[in-house]
């Protein structure tokens, strides 16, 4: 087993200055001149390496201090006096614990620790959830609940907001998350919620907190990545796009390469609005349309974890099992027509723990309250197996009444060319970049 992440045993004195988190959290209400307002929280989270992101209120520089077995000891400066930093640590070992902290000018927060990913096939646990935007008190109580589960990181679905640009709700969604993102890694698929096209705050801000990574750790200008963990890769999609450009020739490629992938065994995609669902908003139709389907399950993809629909689903279509997990915060969706993929459905408030251990992968759906959905398992290509109180699985909470449309109506970017969506990222990113260029040069600093 690989070693499990220890919960902080405190959060920095010197953290966010937001009067939610102190109820919800526990924080100190007393603020520093210098105080974080987000974070510290884990990006990028492999083997040998990890982002400690924070922002502060006002531009200062940042320290952060690792410390790990053997004597392991690392301090990183950032480059420059700014209010968001994102601090890269590398040299350190796969499956071990370390701890680390954050100093700002003569202010040090308490050591947190966290576990690097491993480099065999061991087992390990992650939570998966999504659409925690609108309700703070909902999103606080799947917070907790998540809290208390065994996992090694968090995967989100997204729609972590309910407006990209708006930055109130951002500092309410560290306010919320902060003591869990401060010792556990937390992948994220972007959302519709997190793009604002043709303004791009959204994008900007999605690409600040939580940009994938490349291999040696720089930051991708692109609303979509993937990672490894153990003996599984997980592929973060951007679902909004229109899947005629870019991404849909990275998905072909980075699919082909895992086949090759030595040691893999699993293979999951993680999107925002996923191929199937019985919800508001239905199946994702670009999937479809554009040959996105048969091309993860042709690669031997064997689940999908979406959200969009705030509900818990569960199914399985054209070769491909699913998961639909829209329930972390946001207003709940009831059931508008049953997709004939469907096999459980529920409108709740809740969260999924993924155990993986060799060939199987079992998944304990679970409400806000810590009760259970219902457990299930799978091996590779293998359909679901699964016990559930209901008496028919698939039976749902409310009767169907109107077939729910297969296109979103929400916000996505781009209308006409795949091509788009990527090349707003770039500008996105360069924006923040000059952003920040010009802050670095200001007595205002980076925000």
């Amino acid at each position: 087993m690989s070693p499990s992440p220890s919960r902080p045993r405190a959060l920095p004195r010197i953290t966010i200055a937001l009067s939610i988190t102190a109820a919800l959290l526990g924080a100190s209400a007393a603020v520093e001149a210098a105080s974080i307002r987000k974070g510290p929280y884990l990006q990028a989270l492999g083997q040998t390496a990890v982002t400690i992101k924070l922002e502060l209120s006002t531009p200062e520089p940042a320290t952060v201090l690792v410390t790990g077995p053997a004597g392991f000891a690392s301090s990183k400066l950032s480059e420059s006096e700014k209010r968001f930093h994102a601090i890269r640590v590398e040299g350190l070992a796969p499956a071990t614990t370390y701890a680390y902290r954050v100093k700002v000018g003569d202010v040090e927060s308490k050591p947190v620790d966290f576990t690097t990913a491993p480099a065999d096939g061991r087992p390990f646990k992650f939570v998966a959830y999504g659409d925690s935007r609108s309700d703070a008190a909902a999103h606080a109580a799947v917070a907790r609940a998540i809290d208390a589960a065994p996992a090694d990181f968090f995967v989100h679905t997204g729609d972590m907001v309910q407006d990209g640009d708006n930055e109130a709700q951002w500092h309410e969604f560290f306010g919320i998350e902060g003591k869990l993102l401060a010792n556990r890694c937390i992948f994220v698929a972007v959302g519709n919620h997190e793009l604002t096209a043709p303004d791009p705050t959204g994008q900007v801000n999605f690409l600040r907190y939580f940009a994938a990574t490349e291999t040696d750790g720089r930051e991708r200008p692109h609303l979509y990545g993937s990672f490894r963990w153990a003996n599984t890769r997980f592929f973060l999609l951007n679902a909004m796009d229109t899947w005629t450009g870019d991404e849909k020739e990275w998905l072909r490629a980075e699919l082909a390469s895992a086949l090759h992938e030595p040691g893999l065994v699993h293979r999951i995609a993680v999107m925002h609005h996923g191929p199937f669902s019985s919800g508001y908003h239905g199946g994702n139709a670009r999937l479809a349309s554009q040959g996105i389907i048969p091309m993860l399950r042709d690669n031997k993809v064997e689940l999908v974890i979406a959200g969009h629909d705030h509900i818990y689903e569960r199914g399985e279509g054209q070769g491909l099992k699913y998961i639909v997990s829209g329930g972390a915060g946001a207003p709940l969706y009831q059931q508008r027509s049953r997709a004939p993929e469907q096999q459980h459905f529920e409108s709740v408030h809740h969260f999924l723990e993924f155990a993986v251990d060799g060939p199987e992968v079992k998944v304990l759906a679970r409400r806000a309250s810590g009760s259970v959905i219902e457990p299930c398992s799978y091996r590779g290509t293998e359909s679901w197996s699964c016990t559930s109180d209901e008496k028919k699985p698939g039976s749902a909470a409310t009767p169907a009444t109107t077939r729910a449309s297969t296109a979103c109506t929400c916000a996505v970017p781009g209308s006409t060319s795949g091509d788009a969506g990527g090349a707003r990222a770039l500008v996105a990113l360069a924006a923040l970049g000059a952003l920040g260029a010009r802050r670095r040069v200001s007595s205002a600093g980076d925000t």
